[in-house]
């Protein structure tokens, strides 16, 4: 009975309420009338009260119960609606907090503190791992020539041609202005090679047309590194950062794979010292 009630209006449910409690009414009344004084002159009048009594109280508190429940629903409607707002609003934090809102990659901080997580949990002694730095070439001249508009646009396509090439487990992040960091968990540096070359021919071989019937290509550099168990990631950054200047001087658009011996990129006479942690953390490498 409580399920059937339940699935009705409020309205049939107060008159099948109360029904029952006429019929209740009825018959106890007249259980007891009878038992007390037996059939007389006052027994159909005692009945017929026995009938009114239940309707003139189920029907007012069941219309009133009845505009109740329907503050009630209301009132968790609204709530409901509510939560899901919350719940949106803190995922659109969620999103801003992490996530570069022109790509839709992890910003530096994310993939840093991502790349550092993916390393503690995953990363054995028999396990390779590659880590990649790519810098877009010549890119302060998209924006001098074109607009940073036009420049926002050509990072959107890098953003689209890296999750097209990379996997499901890769990690891969806007470290700097047009610098992204990539990790690749499980990767020998051959792989990474492999992989770092196709992300270079699909980047140069995107379609960006920074005006109507204009094409520009884009092209990037890639430096990589192999990644020893235990290894700092200090160390790390500045092998990967050293085969990506590598690849600058050797004429761009290419793909280096740090070795021991490679050239590490000079200092301008004019920078200041900077904090190691700052430097590899993303800032202006090139």
């Amino acid at each position: 009975m409580r399920a059937s009630l339940t699935n009705i209006s409020p309205v049939r449910q107060t008159a099948i309420l109360s029904m029952i409690a006429t019929l209740l009414s009825f018959t106890f009344t007249g259980s007891l009338y009878l038992l007390f004084f037996g059939m007389d002159d006052h027994f159909w009048g005692a009945m017929g009260l026995a009938l009114l009594v239940p309707w003139g109280i189920s029907i007012p508190l069941g219309l009133y119960m009845a505009k109740q429940r329907f503050k009630l629903t209301s009132l968790t409607n609204r709530l409901k609606e509510t939560q899901v707002k919350l719940r949106r609003a803190n995922k659109a934090l969620e999103q801003r907090a992490n996530f570069d809102g022109l790509t839709g990659l992890l910003n530096r901080d994310s993939f840093i503190t991502r790349f550092d997580q993916m390393r503690e949990d995953e990363l054995t002694d028999d396990m390779a791992n590659v880590l990649m730095l790519v810098d877009v070439d010549h890119f302060k001249n998209i924006n001098d020539n074109f607009g940073h508009p036009i420049g926002d646009q050509a990072l959107a396509l890098l953003g689209q041609a890296f999750r097209k090439i990379l996997r499901k487990d890769d990690l891969i992040g806007r470290i700097g202005g047009e610098e992204f960091g990539i990790f690749l968990p499980d990767t020998s540096a051959p792989e990474g090679q492999i992989i770092g070359e196709m992300i270079r021919h699909e980047i140069e071989n995107t379609i960006f047309k920074p005006h109507h019937n204009m094409r520009h290509v884009i092209t990037v550099s890639i430096g990589l590194t192999d990644i020893a168990p235990h290894q700092e990631r200090a160390a790390l950054m500045a092998n990967a950062d050293t085969a990506l200047f590598a690849a600058k001087r050797g004429g761009r658009n290419q793909v280096v794979l740090f070795e021991p011996g490679l050239r590490a990129k000079p200092r301008p006479v004019h920078d200041e010292p900077r904090d190691l942690k700052a430097t590899v953390l993303g800032s202006n490498f090139r």
